[in-house]
């Protein structure tokens, strides 16, 4: 088992919502055996309990912790499969830690695998957004050098006015260089990252459901 995955993958945890985990309705209902369950199938961790006893103290209710913690462990078998691990990693959710033994384990050999193609599938669409600006980037420079170039045959035009068209006229087209170079670039990142991405796909296609 790759237990040397453990620490960086737990670390920072869920991120918690910045509003309150629960309404007030849900709060008054009381009904912490569903509310555990959700919160078990969701991967929270156990401190989200304390973060519904602050939502609900406004409305004067206070959580009843064993049907919630009995519940929540009945959710957590749910989570913590290896296919909801590698599906949490592919989608670049964090991991709390919550899974217990023997489960944690395949869980989060999983989650690792599914971070693998996360990565890759996160750098693709990188590549092929700065694909996209690059072009946008190099047509820009090129309809603009075209207007410098319309300015120029102006026979009215000095000396002095020339040479300042023709030196923006060269940064342009240097400009225009650089753009298309750096097209190139992300073409490059872009047929790398394809590979991976299939490769990871063909890798981890027959091993883990729910695609």
């Amino acid at each position: 088992m790759r237990s040397f995955l453990l620490i960086p993958l737990v670390a920072g945890g869920l991120a918690l919502a910045g509003c309150a985990t629960i309404s007030q309705e849900a709060c008054l209902q009381g009904d912490w055996t569903g509310i555990g369950f959700k919160d078990g199938q969701a991967g929270y961790p156990q401190s989200r309990l304390d973060d519904h006893a602050k939502a609900c103290a406004k409305s004067g209710v206070s959580p009843d912790p064993a049907p919630y913690f009995a519940a929540r462990a009945q959710g957590l078998r749910l989570y913590c499969t290896p296919d909801r691990g590698f599906q949490e990693g592919r989608l670049g959710h964090s991991y709390a830690g919550v899974c217990p033994e023997p489960a944690a384990g395949d869980f989060v050999v999983a989650y690792a695998d599914g971070r693998l193609l996360h990565d890759a599938e996160s750098r693709l669409r990188q590549a092929e957004s700065d694909r996209a600006s690059a072009d946008r980037r190099a047509e820009k420079r090129d309809r603009e050098a075209r207007g410098v170039e319309d300015e120029l045959r102006n026979p009215a035009l000095n000396d002095e006015q020339k040479r300042e068209l023709r030196d923006r006229l060269n940064r342009l087209r240097s400009e225009r260089r650089d753009a298309i170079e750096d097209g190139r670039r992300a073409d490059w990142a872009m047929r790398d990252a394809e590979r991976e991405v299939s490769t990871l796909e063909y890798r981890f296609r027959p091993i883990y459901r729910g695609w």
